[in-house]
């Protein structure tokens, strides 16, 4: 019998646990059938980045042991200290883990009973945002579904030759209400869902957070698998209020519900608005919203040109990046069935055979909501059919270049190096709040920041979120395409404090890094470190 949890999973994260500018992998693995275990030997690992495309597991050196069947990850200095903590999620709750200092080398702690934070069931997707304004990052915990293994149902689906059983969906489980944990300081952190207004039930996968309504409080957005979504709209003093059915966003533009998965943030449609899109299951196809602004979105998803070509796909994680540095933001999908032997099942409603393996899309965007699929010329592993889930973007060997990193049921990970020939330019944000050394500053992550980027007569908007994906978690750097220009004229800040402040640097060079501080008039040029091969 194959059960549900042995198909979700798991996520991978990009993250400079060291912060020597070169951003380091890990990668969250499960175990065998979905049971619980403990932490005596590493499950999980991490792998430093030495540079020169080589990769180092320092697992064991850092102290990172992850108990139970793992599921996703957030990354986020919950503790303004400047080094990223990790949350991993897992079947039967989750861990909390500080970074901290460990002789010649940085160490990650087990704090999960010492924060506070008391988990249970089967927690899926996590993210850090500031949802009270503090300053700090609170955590969001994605919850699926109650699971009990002892009476774990029988599903049968029409074969090609007759009835085969299958693993159970999530239609044969009763959701759970996630969590929501406030950052109070000190480490510690307090469960404030029910206070907050969450929903009961759910069966949260993807989760995102950022002010989506532009009244200057961050939202989540969550996207549950097989019912109506999730939007939160934040009312400030910690309250929060379901809009989804109001903002347009609990369901496809036909009203039904989707097996949500994968979620991002980002201006797909040029208006400088995070738009929502969400990878969906089998013959549902990927939903776009677009933001119309003051709390409302419409599906443009059959006219965006990616409906048809995922009909048939099963999708899971994804990322929103400029592979081309055109300036537009393009787009991955992660694909794979959810069943093992769906080579044995009927063909979908439209005649299509059903495969467990399946290709990952590629599609470039033209900036104002439309998408080709590009997959064709994407490169080899493209050509080869998958079963994936976690994906996570990040420029690990700093060469201006936006890279993949792809997680699989039941087999090794993918990395997919971006060697685009492209003559654009580019240049990389780094974004540093400074409520470590002012309590009316931004989170040190800037989680929550909005980007507007000039040159000539465009200007580009990029947002950084907490969360998105699936299960997974990005790097938080921005790696904006610039097209052909060659001087970047502005880039201002709008930093999520209470305040909106607005911050403006330029003009900026193109082709290499900067640290933006908060506060601090001068941008930081990163040094120029490389990791090419």
């Amino acid at each position: 019998m194959q059960f549900l949890p042995e198909v979700m999973g798991a996520g991978v994260a990009w993250l400079d646990y060291d912060r020597d500018g070169l951003v380091d992998l890990l990668f969250v693995q499960s175990g065998t059938g979905g049971e619980k275990t403990t932490a005596k030997e590493p499950a999980s690992r991490l792998y430093r980045n030495l540079g020169s495309g080589r990769f180092a597991d320092v697992t064991d050196r850092v102290g990172l042991l992850t108990a139970g069947y793992g599921q996703g990850v957030a990354v986020g200095d919950y503790d303004n200290d400047g080094f990223p903590d990790l949350f991993i999620s897992n079947v039967d709750g989750g861990q909390l883990f500080h970074n901290e200092p460990g002789g010649e080398a940085r160490r990650f702690r087990d704090v999960t009973r010492e924060s506070g934070l008391a988990l249970d069931g089967w927690c899926s997707g996590c993210a850090f945002g500031d949802l009270h304004g503090t300053g700090r990052l609170d955590l969001f915990v994605c919850r699926y579904v109650a699971m009990d293994r002892k009476a774990y149902p029988e599903c049968i689906e029409k074969g090609k030759a007759g009835p085969v059983r299958t693993v159970c969906g999530p239609q044969r489980f009763e959701g759970l209400r996630s969590y929501l944990f406030r950052n109070d300081g000190n480490g510690k952190f307090t469960d404030v869902s029910a206070a907050a207004g969450l929903e009961p039930g759910g069966k949260a996968l993807g989760v995102v957070i950022f002010d989506l309504d532009d009244d200057g409080k961050a939202d989540i957005f969550v996207g549950n698998d097989t019912v109506l979504n999730h939007h939160y709209q934040n009312l400030g003093g910690g309250k929060f209020r379901s809009v989804a059915l109001r903002s347009g966003t609990a369901a496809t533009v036909h009203g039904r519900p989707m097996g949500s998965m994968g979620v991002e943030v980002g201006d797909l449609t040029g208006h400088g608005l995070p738009d929502l899109f969400v990878t969906t299951y089998l013959m549902e196809s990927t939903v776009l919203y677009r933001n119309r602004g003051r709390g409302f979105f419409t599906d443009v998803s059959e006219s965006a040109g990616m409906f048809a070509a995922s009909r048939d796909k099963v999708g899971w994680g994804t990322g929103l990046f400029d592979a081309d540095l055109d300036g537009n933001l393009d787009l991955v999908v992660a694909n794979g069935h959810t069943h093992r032997n769906a080579d044995e099942l009927q063909a979908t409603s439209d005649g299509r055979p059903q495969r467990y393996a399946q290709l990952a899309q590629a599609f470039t965007g033209d900036g104002h909501g439309r998408f080709r699929e590009v997959s064709a010329t994407a490169g080899p592993y493209f050509q080869s059919p998958h079963t994936a889930r976690g994906v996570a973007v990040a420029d690990y060997d700093n060469d201006g270049r936006v890279d993949v990193a792809v997680t699989h049921v039941g087999g090794p990970p993918a990395m997919l190096r971006n060697v685009t020939a492209t003559p654009h330019h580019w240049v990389r944000l780094e974004l540093e709040g400074s409520s470590h050394r002012d309590p009316a500053g931004s989170n040190r992550d800037a989680v929550g920041a909005t980007v507007s980027v000039k040159v000539g007569d465009r200007t580009l908007v990029r947002h950084l979120k907490g969360g998105g994906s699936y299960y997974s978690a990005q790097d938080r750097r921005l790696v904006v395409g610039v097209g052909p220009a060659v001087q970047i004229d502005e880039v201002s800040v709008r930093w999520p404090n209470a305040a909106r402040t607005v911050q403006r640097f330029g003009p900026l060079a193109v082709d290499r890094g900067y640290r933006l501080l908060e506060g601090v008039p001068s941008p930081q040029p990163e040094p120029a470190k490389m990791a090419q091969p």
